[in-house]
């Protein structure tokens, strides 16, 4: 089949590059790929990592020798699955590359990391368009070049320098833009809403979709420049408490005031008419 990874792949090897496939832990190929490969060519990647306890779910990487292995040219035959991604190196240096993502596998500040799906083509996908060219080399490591599938086609890039690179304190790669990233803060405020301020929810219900409402109020916030958890889940109750009741807080900001101090001289107008009420 003269695919693009086809073509990709077979120009890789006539380079004398080793192929490997970074795959999705959870992907059904994973059993068959796994089945007829020895040890020494493959590496589960949350292994030896503050992830351990997840390894027998997390990323594998493989080293592909046979092209027509039949799981591979499934997975091939349907990348829209996000099984992950294509990449070749130039030995078969499986622990240097399973290394450089280990290095990269935790991102936040100590107590709050978090695990960074490195081997979502989705994520890869949108790191490279997100980072300029100069940060590939730190990001990509080892890796000569990539393929992978994204948003309805197959895409590969090239990596400017590859080597060996220490994990930055700040990585680059951290403030990539998320797409899906406004829908899950949305979803994650009504859950909260409907957990702890039920009552004011039921009660919006009856004459407004919550939906349309918290969309309202998060473009007020954009504008306003409240980005801070506090900021938001402060904007978000009040106008909950105050679309269902009597409060009424004079929200809009004056003119020269900074958001900071429009947030603050809100808040405090809002603990003065609590007092009120007491």
């Amino acid at each position: 089949m003269d695919s693009l990874p086809h073509r990709w792949m077979a120009q890789q090897q006539q380079s004398g590059r080793q192929l490997c496939l970074m795959l999705e832990g959870n992907h059904e190929a994973r059993q068959p790929l796994l089945a007829d490969r020895a040890p020494s060519h493959y590496c589960n990647l949350y292994s030896e990592t503050p992830a351990a306890e997840l390894a027998n779910s997390g990323p594998l990487i493989l080293l592909l020798e046979q092209l027509n292995e039949p799981a591979l040219a499934d997975l091939l035959l349907h990348p829209e699955s996000n099984w992950g991604w294509l990449a070749s190196l130039a030995a078969s240096d499986l622990a240097g590359m399973a290394r450089h993502w280990r290095e990269r596998l935790l991102l936040g500040p100590e107590g709050q990391q978090a695990l960074y799906r490195f081997h979502d083509n989705r994520t890869l996908a949108r790191a490279l368009a997100h980072l300029a060219e100069e940060h590939w080399p730190v990001y990509l490591g080892p890796l000569i070049s990539v393929c992978y599938w994204h948003e309805g086609r197959w895409c590969h890039h090239e990596n400017p320098a590859p080597g060996d690179y220490p994990a930055p304190e700040q990585p680059p790669w951290l403030n990539t833009p998320n797409p899906q990233a406004e829908a899950i803060l949305h979803a994650n405020i009504l859950r909260y809403l409907l957990a702890e301020h039920s009552e004011d929810l039921v009660a919006l219900v009856e004459f407004q979709d919550p939906r349309i409402w918290l969309a309202q109020v998060l473009e007020q916030a954009r504008i306003w420049q409240w980005r801070e958890p506090e900021q938001l889940e402060f904007l978000v109750v009040r106008r909950l408490a105050e679309a269902t009741g009597s409060s009424v807080i004079h929200w809009l900001p004056r003119i020269g005031e900074a958001p900071g101090e429009h947030f603050e001289r809100v808040m405090e107008q809002w603990h003065s008419e609590v007092g009120k009420g007491e």
